[in-house]
């Protein structure tokens, strides 16, 4: 499976489980579109993926973290966060005022 297609079933989960339809998604994308996401034929841009969330109601984020969960099977959702949290860390993403706890 590529990220790809990890973040296409992935979307399609979410949208299920909200109990929503791709045609309810027509006022961002067509649903042709949201069709070849799910099947894993289409990337969608961050914009994309932003506007996509908030029909669900979910932050972008969180479809990332699990697409990327469903790409590397070997990683826990603890694993991902806390590599996440060690590279904005190092990158200097995090300013002094934010706390962090532990992972």
């Amino acid at each position: 499976m590529n990220l790809r297609q990890a973040f296409g079933m992935v979307f399609a989960r979410a949208r299920k489980s909200k109990g929503l339809t791709q045609e309810e998604f027509e006022s961002v994308s067509p649903r042709s579109y949201i069709s070849y996401i799910e099947r894993g034929s289409s990337s969608p841009t961050l914009e994309k993926v932003h506007e996509l969330s908030k029909v669900m109601n979910v932050h972008p984020a969180s479809l990332v973290f699990q697409a990327y969960l469903e790409f590397e099977k070997e990683s826990s959702p603890l694993s991902l966060m806390a590599t996440i949290t060690a590279d904005l860390r190092e990158i200097e993403l995090f300013n002094s005022n934010q706390k962090i706890s532990k992972v």
